[in-house]
């Protein structure tokens, strides 16, 4: 399947990059801090994306990495990581849509970083990369939170008829569904996975540009983020630690 979605999205110069930066920074944060304790472990990645959290992945675990291959249906977004960086010798690119992907290999754990909005059927892409955990596994899933608090406000000031809508922003990132943490943890069990943690990914209490308004200092924005590790329930996108159930 080919994701409908505007390149140019996904690099400087798009509306929304710094906030997806933002949401990224945190997803990376709760990735490392959930691999803390693996050494010499393998990895797979699903997208590419903004580049940021496959490069962030690499520097962070470096040699802890025993192998690590990424998965991506784009050339254009695959050559442009390629001439941001040097893949290591234990990283590896395999150029294929989700839904087609096939590999013999198993995986220590699986990142599936704000995927499932993306794709026409969530459940056939959870239930194939769940083959690929290796006994004792973990899969890191994030998705756009349609119960972030700035929907919430703005659905209950009418501003927003329904917070599981999608802007335009959305539209232009390829997004085709919002979940909540209800349909969330729904759709996991359904795969027979069961969630064995939760973070909350980029508190955002208002817009974006009523935040930019505000000029709030940096250190203030971080800590927004760090509360909003424990608020996955109103934070802009969920992370969600998931294992097999059998």
């Amino acid at each position: 399947m080919l994701i409908d979605q505007d390149n140019a999205a996904y690099v400087p110069g798009f509306q929304y990059y710094e906030d997806n930066i933002r949401l990224l920074r945190a997803g990376l944060a709760q990735m490392l801090r959930r691999t803390a304790h693996l050494d010499g472990f393998s990895l797979l990645s699903l997208g590419v994306g903004h580049r940021y959290t496959v490069k962030g992945l690499i520097e962070g675990l470096g040699d802890r990495l025993a192998r690590y291959v990424i998965v991506e249906g784009s050339s254009d977004i695959i050559e442009l990581l390629c001439r941001e960086v040097t893949l290591p010798p234990q990283v590896r690119m395999e150029q294929a849509y989700f839904e087609e992907f096939e590999t013999g290999e198993r995986f220590d754990v699986i990142e599936m970083g704000f995927v499932l909005e993306h794709v026409n059927d969530p459940e056939l892409v959870l239930r194939r990369f769940r083959r690929f955990l290796a006994p004792g596994g973990r899969m890191m899933v994030a998705v756009p939170n349609a119960d972030s608090l700035h929907r919430l406000i703005g659905h209950a000031a009418g501003l927003l008829p329904d917070v599981h809508d999608l802007s335009a922003a959305d539209v232009a990132l390829g997004h085709r569904r919002y979940f909540d943490p209800r349909s969330l943890e729904a759709l996991l069990a359904a795969c027979g996975l069961e969630v064995v943690g939760l973070a909350g990914l980029m508190l955002k209490p208002l817009t974006t540009a009523q935040l930019a308004s505000l000029g709030l200092d940096a250190k203030v924005v971080d800590a927004m983020d760090e509360v909003g590790f424990g608020l996955p329930e109103i934070c802009n996108a969920i992370f969600v630690e998931a294992r097999p159930c059998d």
